[in-house]
């Protein structure tokens, strides 16, 4: 009779506990976390294969991996207006999330998501404000001016009651971290260099006239609010990379989910996909099986552009560089926004020669694209870094050495490439001919 007793009882709990997951009220996963902070429901039908229902399931051919990859073009879909690549990626994110989930950081990279969501909801507003008054410039209206003023202001505060909150939960996990502990720490700097920004920019804002002048007035707006985006996309930056770190160190890059892969504005993968998908081709030993190399491209004086021409124009510059990479890169060959004006591209069955061709015919290419604005020509250019995969390497040291090469052509001045040599004994200058490209306009 006990037995039977506890029989039946043990039913009821495993029946209610399958009901209550089906509802939608079982403990969230990182998925989950990541879905109820941007705002979306999880469906299975809608969410593809999970990572646990492709555990036990052998590794897909390489050509396969290399088709899906290839295919990324034909996903794009047709460019028609600006947009910001924050605002973009802030139209995911849910204000607040559903009330039934558990969000207490089950690990410390949802702690990071939730610092990165309040700095994107921030640079949602302060990209709308942006393009207000960049509309209304030559014909300022103090109406207008006071009005960008008060959202900036808002803006400011807002994001630093944010912030504050998201960040002592962060700091109470840092001890989590281990060995990474001191990048705990440069993640907790970062955030104050952030705040201290923000409450710069709250600052000049009450020392400044905005009633005597009124173009000057938009302008110091503009600027204020520049200042804001390069702070914001550093942080970005930091924080991306230490994610993945983080998800390294504890093994945990095959759990990341597929909607932290893609790069909103591009459409490609970015820099966690790109490094999840390197993670699969080391852990199956493709770069022994093939021959590989990689480049890395950085746009030269971007953050000038955006100053100069607003983040939109920036934006539609970037969307359009990267179908261009997309169109000169091979079919099995992987292109990725690898960070803010980066891109980066793994050549298949390439040795360093033709991937340092292949760089540089894109460099060249870039250099001779003519943006129109409006009738108006915006040119720009870039660095660029390659080196080759070799099979001893682990794919952090091709990064590592494509960041240096990239930092090494930046040295030597702009719109320059560097590589490095099969002796490895630094980068040096990659010297090529020019290959007679004429200049295409390309309207935006």
């Amino acid at each position: 009779m006990v037995l039977l007793t506890f029989t039946v009882g043990v039913l009821n709990i495993c029946l209610g506990y399958a009901v209550a997951v089906y509802l939608g009220y079982g403990p969230p996963g990182l998925k989950e976390a990541w879905e109820a902070l941007r705002g979306g429901s999880v469906s299975a039908s809608e969410g593809g294969d999970s990572l646990a229902d492709l555990a036990g399931q052998p590794p897909p051919p390489f050509e396969s991996m290399l088709d899906d990859t290839a295919g990324a073009e034909s996903e794009i879909e047709p460019y028609s207006e600006p947009y910001d690549d924050d605002a973009v990626e802030f139209e995911q994110v849910a204000l607040e999330a559903p009330e039934h989930w558990d969000l207490n950081e089950k690990y410390i990279e949802t702690s990071i998501l939730k610092l990165n969501i309040a700095m994107m909801k921030s640079g949602a507003r302060a990209t709308e404000l942006d393009t207000k008054l960049r509309a209304c410039r030559g014909r300022s209206g103090r109406e207008m001016i006071q009005d960008g003023l008060a959202k900036l202001q808002e803006d400011c505060e807002v994001y630093l009651a944010e912030q504050a909150e998201n960040a002592e939960r962060f700091r109470a996990r840092v001890g989590d971290l281990g060995e990474l502990q001191a990048l705990g720490d440069e993640i907790d700097t970062a955030n104050l260099d952030q705040v201290a920004q923000m409450e710069t920019t709250l600052s000049n804002l009450k020392c400044m006239d905005f009633e005597s002048d009124l173009e000057t007035a938009n302008v110091r707006l503009l600027e204020e609010i520049a200042n804001l985006r390069v702070a914001r996309h550093r942080l970005r930056d930091q924080q991306e990379a230490a994610f993945l770190a983080i998800a390294r160190y504890e093994n945990r890059i095959e759990k990341i989910e597929k909607q932290l892969f893609t790069d909103p504005l591009t459409k490609l993968r970015n820099r966690i996909g790109l490094e999840e998908l390197l993670w699969q081709w080391w852990r199956q030993k493709r770069h022994h099986e093939r021959q590989m190399s990689a480049a890395l491209f950085d746009l030269d004086d971007y953050g000038g552009l955006n100053e100069r021409h607003g983040s939109l124009v920036g934006d539609r510059i970037l969307y359009e560089i990267a179908q261009f990479m997309l169109r000169s890169a091979g079919k099995a060959d992987t292109v990725a926004r690898y960070a803010g004006q980066r891109f980066a591209v793994m050549v298949l069955d390439a040795g360093p020669r033709q991937a340092a061709k292949l760089a540089e015919t894109i460099r060249q290419s870039i250099e001779h694209m003519v943006f129109l604005r409006d009738g108006a020509p915006i040119r720009l250019t870039a660095c660029t870094g390659v080196t080759e995969v070799r099979p001893a390497d682990d794919y952090t040291d091709v990064l590592d050495r494509l960041e240096t090469a990239v930092r090494h052509a930046k040295q030597c001045g702009p719109n320059r490439g560097s590589g490095f040599a099969p002796s490895d004994a630094g980068p040096i200058p990659i010297e090529s001919p020019g290959f007679g490209i004429e200049d295409t306009e390309i309207p935006i």
